[in-house]
């Protein structure tokens, strides 16, 4: 949402598409002989501490939803159309919505003396709205604070201080898990525990970890992060946040911190492409990377696919007469991919559709007044092909 408040801002369009993927690529492979870059202050290159088991891989049937990011970063929603468009959400059949759990909004200001000082109201909105909709958040934990920028002015640097990020991550767990602070100040709400945190979007992307994707960086913002997490919610999944290129930052993190291995609940993916089939080869090629790393059991989160409808050629860009297949084939064929996929989500339910020339204006399949629309009959009936008993889609054989 270019030209929003920053704190606000969420999928920044990518207008560098064809130049900066090819000079992420290449520094991905420097990063690959390099093993990682220089620690960020704070930071720590010594091997990490045994910490709390992997988590299993989930049980039970995949989950399936969209982002709703739009609906609450943006605050233009009154309580009335968030709660409209939440409900109209649910009739799809969805279970999970993703919405960013943004720190620069939560710890506007520096803590003193150590201590953390958090304005929960953001946050509350996001977990009561959803909740009341019988729907699980699945947070995103960014961006940067302006106190707390390693680039000052972008709130898409990581923090500089790492340990900063991660108190915030080990507080939301506190107050969102089982039996959490925010459930217990709201017992009129039927709660709905988070139970998986999906730490930082896309930090392969510059556009989203600037200037430049540093794993080993990512790899100590992940653990620090994943312990206080765990620490206050040993049951919890911590996720490595959306990877746009897992094949090159996989080996990456890895080569950087091997004792990365061990500490690795889930791996979300973006596999953005211009048709379904490009979708699916993207899942494929990750699973690969896994397989190949050892990680074969380690679960993959699709967080987030979808096309924009306007400008023509954007990037994700599909028109509007082909999105509807789109959205309902590749939404029923992930839920029957030998992947080991726990998540499915859908980039995104609403946005405001104002501005033409801005593709992010043009991701929502549900109009911003409601009442639904051919892609959302769509997703609801890819939602139902998904959950249907069929078969297995061969795709990710064992390696």
């Amino acid at each position: 949402m270019d030209g929003a408040d920053p704190v606000l801002r969420r999928r920044r369009a990518i207008a560098l598409a064809a130049a900066g993927a090819a000079a992420l690529a290449a520094a991905a492979v420097v990063l690959l002989v390099t093993a990682g870059g220089t620690p960020r202050r704070g930071a720590s290159t010594a091997t990490a501490p045994p910490g709390p088991p992997v988590q299993p891989a989930p049980s039970g049937a995949e989950q399936f939803g969209a982002s709703v990011n739009r609906l609450f970063n943006d605050r233009t929603y009154g309580p009335a159309q968030i709660d409209s468009q939440l409900r109209e959400l649910q009739q799809t059949g969805a279970a999970v919505a993703r919405s960013d759990a943004l720190w620069e909004a939560t710890e506007p200001t520096a803590p003193v003396d150590g201590v953390h000082h958090y304005d929960w109201s953001f946050d509350d909105l996001i977990a009561g709205s959803l909740a009341a909709h019988g729907l699980r958040w699945l947070p995103i934990i960014d961006y940067s604070p302006a106190w707390a920028q390693s680039v000052a002015g972008h709130d898409h640097s990581p923090p500089s201080v790492p340990g900063d990020y991660a108190a915030y991550a080990g507080a939301l767990a506190a107050r969102y898990g089982p039996g959490g602070g925010f459930w217990r100040e709201h017992p009129n709400l039927t709660a709905e525990p988070v139970d998986t945190f999906e730490i930082w979007n896309e930090p392969d992307n510059p556009a989203f970890w600037s200037p430049a994707p540093d794993p080993s960086a990512y790899d100590e913002l992940y653990l620090l992060a994943r312990d206080a997490i765990t620490a206050a919610q040993p049951g919890a999944r911590v996720i490595v946040g959306g990877l746009t290129k897992p094949a090159l930052f996989l080996p990456a993190m890895l080569a950087a911190r091997p004792d990365m291995r061990g500490h690795l609940d889930g791996v979300a993916i973006h596999p953005y492409g211009p048709t379904p089939e490009t979708v699916l080869a993207r899942v494929h090629t990750a699973r690969g990377a896994l397989t190949s790393l050892g990680l074969g059991a380690v679960p993959l989160y699709v967080t987030e696919f979808g096309w924009t409808t306007h400008p023509t050629g954007a990037l994700d860009w599909a028109p509007a007469r082909l999105r509807t297949g789109y959205i309902s084939r590749t939404t029923a064929a992930l839920g029957h991919l030998d992947c080991g996929l726990a998540m499915a989500i859908l980039y995104t339910w609403v946005t405001p559709e104002r501005d033409l020339a801005n593709a992010q204006d043009w991701f929502g399949i549900n109009p911003p007044a409601g009442g639904g629309s051919a892609d959302t009959a769509a997703f609801a009936a890819g939602l139902h092909d998904a959950t249907s008993p069929g078969a297995r889609i061969s795709l990710c054989p064992p390696g």
